[in-house]
C-alpha cells in the first residue's frame, strides 16, 4: 500500500466504526424511549435539567459557588435556549459525540501501539455496551468520558508534533473535563510533568506551559465566578469534602454510595442537609461552601480514625470494585434496562467483564516494553482517585478509553503469537488472562434491582402513569420488602387509580417499618379515612400529631372524622 492510499483506507475503518457506533446507539435509544426514565428524570438527571431550564430561562450567572459540576447544565441550558427542551434530540446529539469518541479512542491507540491495535479500540467502543447505554442518558458521563479521551489524544499529539495549538487545547479539553468530573484536576499534575518530559527530548519543553495555560484559563474562570458571586476560593465545585464523607463514614461498609442519616439521597437535598448538619455540630449560624468541604473533610477522618480496620477493608473492597464486572448503579441501572427495555443490551456485546482482563493484560505487556506510559499513568492515578470516595459504575468509564486501547494491544499481541505458534509467551499470556478475570468476575457485591424499579415507579408516577408505577413498585418490594419509601410510593400510586383499601395495606407496612415517622401515620390515617374506617384513621391521625404537632392537614382530617363517626354511633343506637 503506498502512502497515498493509505489515509484513503484508515478513512474508510474510521467511517466504519463511526456507523457502526451510531447505529447501535440509534437502536438502543429507538427501544429505551419507552422508558418513562429518559423522558421524565428523577436524581442528578432531574438536578441537571432543572439547572438547564434555569439558564435557558435568563440565569447564566447563578447566585452562588457551584455544588455541582456545572459544565454538563450549561451547555444542555444552552441547547435549550436555543431548540428549546427536547430531550429526544439531546439524546441524539450525545450519541452523535459518543459515536465520535470511539474515533477519538481509535487515535489514542494508534498514536500508541499503531493502526491495528487503535482499529480494534475504536470497535471495542464502538460496541461497548456501558457507552451505548450512558450516552442515551440525562447525565454527564459521556461529557467526560469524551472530553478526558479528546485530551489524552491532544496530549499525544502534542508530544509528537512539539505544537503550542495541540498542548493548549489538551489544557482546555482537562481543564472543560474538570468542569465535568472533579477529580480531573488532579491529572495535571501527571499530563504536564509527562509532556515536559517528553518534549524536552525535542528541545521544545516550554511547549509544554501552553498545556498549563489551557488548563489554568478554564478552572481560572470557573474559580473568578465563584469567588465573585460566593466571596470564597472554590475552584470548580465545593462537594469534596461531603463526598469523601459519603464514601468513607462507618456506616458505609460497601464502598459504594451510602449516605449517611442525615442526608437525603438526592442531589436536590444533599448540599442543604450536608450544611444544616454542618452548622449543627459546630454551633455556627454560617458557613462558607469550602469551610463546610473543609469540614465534612475532618468528620471523614475522625470517622476514619474511630475503626481503622474498617478504613482498610472498605479502601480494599472499593479498588477491588473499580475493576469489577458488576455496573454499580446510582441514578439508573444497565441491569433494569437489559431485562425490562432492551434487546440490544442482552446481546452478547462487549462489557466490563471481557474489557477489563483484556485491558489489563495489554497494560503488563506494554509497560514491559515501556509503552503506554501516560494512558497506564492515568489509570492508575484516576482508579485512586476515584476508590478514596465511593464506586459507581459510571464513575470508572472515563478510564475506559485507555483500558480499551490496552485490550487492543492485548488481542493484538495474543493474535501474533497464535500467527507465530510461540506457545510460551502465549501460554503466559492465558494465566494472566485468567488471573485478571478472577479477579474481575469475583462476585463482591450482589448488584439488586430494588431501588431501579423504585426509581423507575417514580418515573411513571411523574410521567401520569400510576399503573405502572404500581407495578414498578411492587418490583421494588418483592427484591427488598424492607424499605419503607417503597410502601408509601406504592400507597400514593394506587391512591391515584382510587384503589383506596390497596393504598391503606401499604401505608400500614410503611408504619410497621417506621413507626416513628409522622407522616407514615398521617398517610394511613388518609386511606383508612378513604375506605370509612373512621375510628382506626382517627388513631392513626392523633399519633401522626402527637409525633409533629406542626402537621396542619391532621387537624382538617381529624374535623372531618368528627361527624362521621356521630353519624357511626347514632346509627349503632
Amino acid at each position: 500500500m503506498t502512502e497515498a492510499e493509505q489515509p484513503k483506507s484508515n478513512f474508510g475503518y474510521l467511517l466504519i466504526i463511526f456507523l457502526v457506533a451510531l447505529a447501535l446507539r440509534l437502536i438502543y435509544l429507538a427501544e429505551a424511549r419507552r422508558s418513562p426514565l429518559l423522558f421524565f428524570p428523577g436524581l442528578d438527571p432531574q438536578a441537571y435539567d432543572a439547572w438547564a431550564q434555569r439558564i435557558a430561562a435568563g440565569d447564566w450567572l447563578g447566585e452562588k459557588g457551584f455544588y455541582q459540576s456545572p459544565l454538563y447544565p450549561y451547555l444542555l441550558g444552552a441547547f435549550y435556549a436555543l431548540f428549546g427542551r427536547h430531550l429526544l434530540l439531546v439524546y441524539i446529539l450525545q450519541i452523535f459525540i459518543g459515536s465520535l469518541d470511539c474515533l477519538v479512542i481509535y487515535g489514542i491507540g494508534n498514536r500508541v501501539f499503531g493502526k491495528r491495535a487503535g482499529l480494534l479500540a475504536g470497535i471495542f467502543a464502538a460496541v461497548y455496551k456501558p457507552f451505548i447505554f450512558y450516552d442515551s442518558l440525562l447525565l454527564k458521563t459521556f461529557l467526560e468520558v469524551f472530553l478526558i479521551d479528546l485530551s489524552l489524544y491532544l496530549l499525544l499529539a502534542a508530544s509528537r508534533s512539539g505544537k503550542r495549538t495541540a498542548g493548549f487545547l489538551s489544557g482546555l479539553a482537562l481543564g472543560l473535563g474538570s468542569l465535568a468530573r472533579d477529580n480531573f484536576i488532579i491529572l495535571i499534575l501527571w499530563f504536564f510533568p509527562w509532556l515536559f518530559s517528553k518534549l524536552r527530548k525535542q528541545g521544545r519543553a516550554s511547549v509544554s506551559l501552553y498545556l498549563l495555560l489551557g488548563f489554568c484559563g478554564i478552572i481560572g474562570i470557573s474559580a473568578a465566578r465563584n469567588l465573585i458571586l460566593q466571596r470564597d476560593f472554590i475552584l470548580t465545585t465545593s462537594q469534596a469534602g461531603q463526598n469523601f464523607y459519603i464514601g468513607n463514614h462507618r456506616k458505609n461498609s460497601t464502598g459504594a454510595y451510602f449516605a449517611p442519616d442525615f442526608v437525603k439521597a438526592n442531589p436536590l437535598f444533599e448540599e442543604a442537609d450536608f450544611y444544616r448538619e454542618a452548622l449543627k455540630r459546630t454551633g455556627k449560624m454560617y458557613m462558607k461552601p469550602s469551610e463546610v468541604s473543609n469540614f465534612w473533610f475532618k468528620e471523614a477522618f475522625k470517622e476514619i480514625r474511630a475503626d481503622k480496620k474498617l478504613f482498610w477493608e472498605r479502601m480494599a473492597l472499593k479498588f477491588a470494585l473499580f475493576w469489577n464486572r458488576k455496573e454499580i448503579a446510582d441514578n439508573v441501572s444497565i441491569y433494569l434496562f437489559k431485562k425490562e427495555f432492551s434487546v440490544l443490551l442482552r446481546m452478547p456485546l462487549l462489557d466490563f467483564g471481557v474489557a477489563a482482563p483484556f485491558g489489563l493484560l495489554g497494560m503488563i505487556l506494554a509497560l514491559r516494553k515501556r509503552k503506554g506510559i501516560l494512558l497506564a499513568g492515568y489509570i492508575l492515578i484516576y482508579w485512586a482517585a476515584v476508590s478514596v470516595f465511593y464506586i459507581f459504575a459510571r464513575y470508572r468509564l472515563a478510564a475506559v478509553g485507555p483500558v480499551l486501547v490496552f485490550a487492543g494491544f492485548a488481542v493484538e499481541n495474543i493474535y501474533s503469537r497464535l500467527k507465530e505458534r510461540n506457545w510460551k509467551p502465549l501460554l503466559a499470556y492465558l494465566a494472566l488472562l485468567a488471573l485478571f478475570s478472577t479477579l474481575v468476575w469475583w462476585p463482591f457485591l450482589k448488584e439488586t434491582l430494588d431501588i431501579a424499579y423504585f426509581n423507575l415507579g417514580n418515573s411513571y408516577s411523574r410521567a401520569g402513569k400510576p399503573r405502572q408505577a404500581i407495578v414498578a413498585y411492587e418490583k421494588a418490594i418483592k427484591e427488598n420488602p424492607s424499605w419503607p419509601e417503597f410502601w408509601t410510593n406504592l400507597g400514593k400510586a394506587s391512591e391515584l387509580t382510587g384503589e383506596n383499601g390497596k393504598a391503606a395495606d401499604a401505608y400500614l407496612q410503611a408504619v410497621r417499618l417506621e413507626p416513628d415517622e409522622a407522616a407514615a401515620h398521617l398517610n394511613l390515617g388518609i386511606a383508612l379515612y378513604k375506605i370509612r374506617y373512621y375510628q382506626d384513621a382517627k388513631a392513626e391521625l392523633q399519633k401522626a400529631l402527637e409525633l409533629n404537632p406542626n402537621l396542619k392537614e391532621v387537624k382538617k382530617y381529624l374535623e372531618m372524622i368528627e361527624p362521621k363517626l356521630r353519624q357511626t354511633r347514632g346509627g349503632a343506637k
